[in-house]
């Protein structure tokens, strides 16, 4: 269930310092949006049953004959697109919790997980990714200015000790540019 952060170490750069207090934050970012800014607005941009793609098979070491759900969101405020998140729920943590999966459909992932006292953290890192990343690319359409590198937190949670669902967070530029 743990991630090898060495498969996703490609390069080696340190984050900016008014950054780093989003990328080791372990409560809901969110929240922290909300505190800071004074607001936060999601957006779902998908939500549907996939085959794993090369990432989740090589980097979660999930099988190619599973389904996955991958949902995507933006997360905004006064305008500035913050950051763009990936959930990735693999089918046998889905079956084993669709009660508490289904809830994504009227709920955000950081209130079901920060509310939920099952819900367990096993594994939190960041690292750099660029435009050799495939992680860049999942959210180059909405950066609004060239960008050599991003930074993207990975987690990995649980409802039950074996069934594990993951959250690829990338921060876009604009959650250090943005204020009341």
């Amino acid at each position: 269930m743990l991630i090898e952060a060495t498969k996703l170490l490609t390069f080696a750069c340190s984050p900016p310092a008014e950054l780093l207090p989003w990328l080791i934050y372990e409560q809901s970012l969110t929240d922290k949006l909300k505190r800071e800014v004074g607001e936060a607005k999601l957006s779902v941009l998908k939500q549907r049953w996939n085959s794993p793609i090369w990432w989740d098979r090589f980097i979660l070491d999930l099988s190619p004959s599973q389904l996955v759900i991958h949902r995507e969101i933006l997360m905004c405020a006064n305008d500035t697109t913050c950051w763009y998140a990936r959930t990735i729920i693999p089918e046998h943590s889905y079956q084993a919790n669709p009660g508490f999966f289904a809830r994504l459909k009227q709920e955000s992932l950081g209130s079901i997980i920060f509310n939920t006292a099952a819900v367990k953290r096993h594994q939190m890192f960041y690292y750099p990714v660029n435009s050799s990343s495939l992680e860049y690319h999942w959210c180059c359409d909405f950066l609004t200015e060239r960008c050599d590198y991003l930074w993207a937190r990975l987690s990995v949670f649980s409802l039950m000790k074996d069934d594990p669902f993951y959250l690829v967070e990338i921060l876009l530029p604009g959650v250090i540019r943005i204020r009341c």
